[in-house]
């Protein structure tokens, strides 16, 4: 009971920290291959930060069009999502940005656009979700490893067996997590 009051404890401490520390970055500061991380507000999203002890639980990759500031993000599908809509669809409307360079980026997505989410968090199989999307993308593109990639048991998986089990989803398959890209070195 002490450690299940601690852990639900630490989350919350973890929410207020997020909450004072972070804010809504200018849209004018913003730039194409900027990684954009939220809390989303989907089901799986508590799973996602329990396990990785972060605030974040989703991530995706700015990309600028004539019209305006857009997200690259698996959700359902790839989608490109205005920016300020993904922003609104974040719990507490908090973004956190890191970057890779400051050199000009252009992100080549219209092959990923309507691939289908992939509910199994597996590498090379056709579908994607947020972070693999993002460490794909740096990788394949712009031949920069973002992070290593993990066993699923590297994280806190406690209660969590009954899900990963019905999603297929095998504690020593690699995977990355948004925290991971979130605290890479190669980023700030």
């Amino acid at each position: 009971m002490k450690k299940l009051v601690l852990f639900c404890s630490s989350i919350v401490l973890l929410y207020l920290v997020a909450f004072l520390s972070c804010s809504r970055p200018e849209t004018n500061k913003l730039k194409e291959g900027d990684i954009v991380f939220q809390t989303s507000t989907t089901q799986q999203a508590p799973l996602i930060t329990a396990a990785t002890h972060s605030q974040w639980s989703h991530c995706g990759i700015i990309i600028e069009k004539a019209d305006g500031l857009y997200v690259l993000e698996a959700i359902s599908t790839v989608s490109l999502t205005p920016y300020q809509q993904w922003v609104d669809r974040g719990r507490g409307k908090r973004v956190g940005v890191k970057r890779y360079t400051e050199e000009p980026v252009k992100i080549k997505f219209s092959k990923y656009l309507g691939k289908p989410y992939d509910l199994a968090f597996k590498f090379d199989n056709g579908k994607w979700y947020c972070s693999e999307l993002v460490y794909d993308i740096y990788k394949r593109q712009l031949g920069v490893e973002l992070c290593e990639p993990r066993p699923v048991s590297d994280y806190n998986l406690y209660g969590m067996e009954k899900q990963l089990s019905k999603r297929g989803i095998s504690k020593d398959q690699l995977v990355v997590a948004p925290s991971d890209l979130y605290d890479s070195q190669r980023l700030k």
